[in-house]
């Protein structure tokens, strides 16, 4: 059996002719309705914590920084980002819902490393409104934590110890000196 290579031109010509002749289809997939709704909880985390990622990852790049959601990544590693050629900078997206209570829970403490923190209040589902941030060097927190040996944490108090003013500033590439 010898096989013909098919030009791409060649296939958009077929499937320009196929576009009207219901024969050389098959039939759609369909799935049955289902008799129940979701209920209120179900996708609420997974769905808010994506949410939360793509805000910062969008956040860094309407600022110019070179980020990239990561996948699947050790050490909590949910963005990537390079702040100039040879320095580059990992963020763990934290995501609160209805509180900005934070259960610690442990994280790596590295040079480069940044927890960012997206409190969405309960009106969670609103698309207008825009999710308080808070943003913290992974050592400086840590080694707040380890001073105050706290295992709940509110981050409205975190920030008037640790001062969050231009936080996001930090992801920037610095000015070459």
């Amino acid at each position: 059996m010898t096989r013909t290579r098919v030009s791409e031109s060649e296939i958009i010509r077929r499937l320009v002719a196929d576009a009207d002749v219901p024969e050389a289809w098959e039939a759609p997939i369909t799935v049955k309705p289902t008799h129940s709704p979701r209920p209120e909880w179900y996708g609420k985390k997974k769905h808010m914590e994506l949410a939360a990622k793509f805000y910062v990852l969008s956040v860094l790049h309407r600022l110019g920084a070179e980020a990239s959601l990561t996948h699947l990544q050790p050490d909590n590693v949910d963005i990537a980002a390079v702040r100039q050629s040879g320095e580059a900078l990992t963020i763990d997206v934290k995501t609160l819902t209805g509180t900005s209570q934070w259960s610690v829970e442990k994280f790596r403490a590295t040079k480069h490393h940044f927890l960012v923190f997206v409190c969405y209040t309960l009106e969670w589902r609103d698309p207008e409104i825009v999710p308080q941030v808070y943003i913290w060097s992974s050592e400086r927190l840590k080694a707040l934590i380890a001073r105050e040996k706290a295992t709940k944490l509110s981050l409205e108090a975190v920030a008037l110890k640790l001062d969050p003013s231009s936080a996001w500033n930090q992801f920037l590439p610095q000015p070459l000196v």
